[in-house]
């Protein structure tokens, strides 16, 4: 969107969705956290941060930002008395990039999807699963895991060569 365009203008073009995800965006939140707040999937978040982007012509997460709270500020709304992104200064890097998106998904994760089905309230906040084993036994507990996991899945294949021969014998 170009320069000339005025600053409520901008605003009133979005929607009451890519508001809600622009205002915790200035607070510095991630994607997962956004989508964790408004229960919703994070491709959502990002698709509406894009979408925002594509309207404004901005690169990157970070101007997205910074240019909503310019335009905040310019039409008069409060972003509580200061600006919550970094200023476009000296130090910002001109390649400013998204960051990647997690790629690993943690159970952790799930409970945050399902906060508010009543069943899922009184769960307590400790790991489970892989992360229940890498907070108690590290990187070493995993690794010893996987190691016993493939002890276990060899000894099911032999055992059941095993079985199959004797079959093939008998019939």
């Amino acid at each position: 969107m170009s320069e000339d365009v005025q600053p409520l203008e901008q605003l009133e073009s979005l929607t009451p969705k890519q508001v809600e995800v622009l205002d915790l965006l200035i607070m510095h939140r991630t994607t997962k956290e956004i989508a964790r707040e408004l229960s919703i999937a994070p491709n959502t978040v990002d698709q509406r941060i894009n979408a925002v982007r594509d309207k404004w012509g901005t690169t990157n997460r970070k101007d997205t930002a910074r240019r909503y709270t310019e335009l905040l500020e310019q039409c008069g709304k409060t972003t509580c008395g200061f600006s919550r992104v970094d200023p476009l200064g000296e130090d910002a890097e001109e390649g400013d990039r998204d960051l990647p998106v997690d790629p690993f998904f943690v159970l952790s994760d799930a409970s945050a999807l399902h906060r508010h089905q009543e069943w899922f309230e009184g769960a307590d906040a400790r790991p489970a699963g892989l992360e229940a084993l890498d907070a108690r036994f590290g990187r070493a507990g995993r690794v010893a895991a996987v190691f016993v996991l493939a002890l276990v899945m060899a000894l099911t294949l032999v055992s059941s060569l095993t079985i199959a021969d004797v079959l093939g014998r008998l019939i």
